[in-house]
């Protein structure tokens, strides 16, 4: 007898069962497959040449499921190899439709509901309708339960997360709360140190004071003793002229050979001539090394002064901030970036996550680097940026104009980095340091730097 087309083929009214439930049936299906000596199904020849593996999942178990239910020749043969399996014959042994509810939680309680479930379909003993119905709805129930289970673990887990959270932020803060402690008991230590330094400063400067006044009245006395001995030197320098004069006379008349200028002194006004050139080379001679040791005295003491005092002598050259604006304010920060010859250092993700802190790293870093060579075009600023090594991209980011780009390097943070490159420039460059660390910003001014907050910078590359 033929068979109808397979689209016409009865289910036997078998309830939508899911796969997980016939997972028996259907590795028997599998193995015996390779041995059905009939034609096979049309849903099934996809499947022809497929090992035991490529069977066991996929849309193979579909096909499979569907020609047992679509085909009764491939039906019988695979139920007929099921069947013979000893588990499945005591399942249908125990089957007792009165009793259905008992032996399916049963079966449940074994994990053998798909067993059973597989041995219901294929032997179809009497109620095996009804309880193939019961078992898909504890198999429901159960995935439910199963469902619920795990959102409530979810639940439990979130919960947990958040105390563990909690916990954490309260150590932060606690710990947060012990720095500042720190850093105010520093900070009176830093004063009080402060305050004894300057006292320091003001007693060496009063005493500075002192010796260039003795060192005045030292040079004033030297410059009375010098017209003194200036005056006596030209005295005696008239007394030799006029003694020459004397003597040429005396020659002319006498006609006498010529005889030392002196000769027509007497021994007591030659000494004394003697004596007064003798004490106006002493005084010069005096005078000058009093003049240059005083000198070089005033130059001592006032540098020890400047010292002493805390006087930088080398100090940082400082962008121009017009009046009656703070230097951490945006109207402020885009005046002082048009003073001849500024630098620009840039905290690079300190800056990129103020402005764009819903972008990828990677997207941050190309608008902050797209924004600076902008401004740097606008102002004609000087830019550094500094980006932390490990958040690089693995490709160098392309060069722009006015606009020097680094990375930290070996584990390193940009904060030292940035710090660094400030210490490198000389003091005739006027930096302005952008960053909202703290750290940076205190570094980078005891550097001669100003340092204005990530918030300005944003507001002046956004105008």
């Amino acid at each position: 007898m033929s068979l109808p087309p397979e689209s016409t083929v009865s289910s036997f009214d078998a309830p939508p069962i899911p796969e997980a439930l016939l997972s028996p049936l259907l590795d028997t299906a599998a193995d015996s497959l390779s041995s059905f000596d009939a034609e096979l199904p049309a849903v099934l020849r996809p499947l022809a040449g497929f090992d035991r593996r490529g069977l066991s999942h996929g849309p193979a178990r579909q096909q499979l499921q569907r020609a047992i239910e679509i085909d009764p020749a491939f039906r019988d043969f695979v139920s007929d190899s099921f069947i013979g399996r000893e588990a499945v014959a005591r399942v249908i042994d125990a089957w007792d439709l009165d009793a259905a509810a008992e032996i399916i939680d049963d079966a449940m309680a074994r994990s053998d509901l798909a067993l059973l479930a597989s041995a219901l379909y294929a032997v179809r003993p009497n109620g095996w309708e009804f309880g193939l119905g019961m078992i898909v709805a504890r198999a429901g129930q159960v995935r439910s339960d199963e469902e619920r289970a795990d959102d409530t673990k979810a639940h439990q887990t979130e919960v947990a997360a958040l105390a563990e959270a909690r916990r954490r932020a309260e150590g932060a803060r606690v710990s947060a709360e012990n720095k500042i402690k720190s850093l105010e008991d520093e900070l009176k230590e830093e004063r009080r140190a402060r305050r004894e330094r300057e006292l320091v400063a003001d007693r060496s400067a009063a005493e500075a004071a002192k010796k260039i006044k003795a060192a005045e009245a030292t040079e004033a006395a030297a410059a009375l003793a010098i017209k003194k001995a200036e005056s006596l030197t030209e005295r005696e320098a008239d007394r030799a002229r006029n003694a020459e004069l004397a003597l040429r006379d005396l020659r002319r008349v006498t006609g006498a050979a010529a005889t030392p200028p002196t000769a027509g002194l007497s021994s007591e006004n030659a000494h004394v001539l003697a004596e007064a050139a003798n004490t106006a080379r002493r005084l010069a001679t005096r005078l000058e090394g009093l003049t240059t040791a005083t000198q070089v005295e005033l130059r001592a003491t006032a540098a020890l002064a400047a010292e002493e005092s805390g006087d930088v002598v080398n100090r940082r050259s400082q962008p121009v901030c017009p009046p009656g604006l703070t230097s951490d304010s945006a109207a402020a920060l885009d005046a002082m970036l048009r003073t001849r010859g500024v630098c620009l250092v840039v905290d690079g993700y300190n800056i990129s996550m103020n402005a764009w802190f819903d972008a990828s790293i990677a997207d941050q870093r190309a608008r902050l680097l797209v924004a600076l060579e902008r401004l740097h075009q606008r102002l004609r600023c000087d830019v550094v940026v500094v980006f932390d090594g490990s958040d690089a991209a693995a490709t160098i980011p392309p060069k722009r104009s006015g606009v020097r780009v680094l990375f930290s390097t070996g584990g390193e943070k940009a904060d030292p980095v940035i710090v660094r490159e400030v210490g490198k420039m000389g003091v005739n460059i006027p930096i302005i340091v952008a960053s909202s660390d703290r750290w940076v910003a205190e570094h980078s001014e005891d550097l001669g730097a100003i340092a204005v907050p990530a918030a300005s910078l944003v507001e002046v590359i956004r105008h």
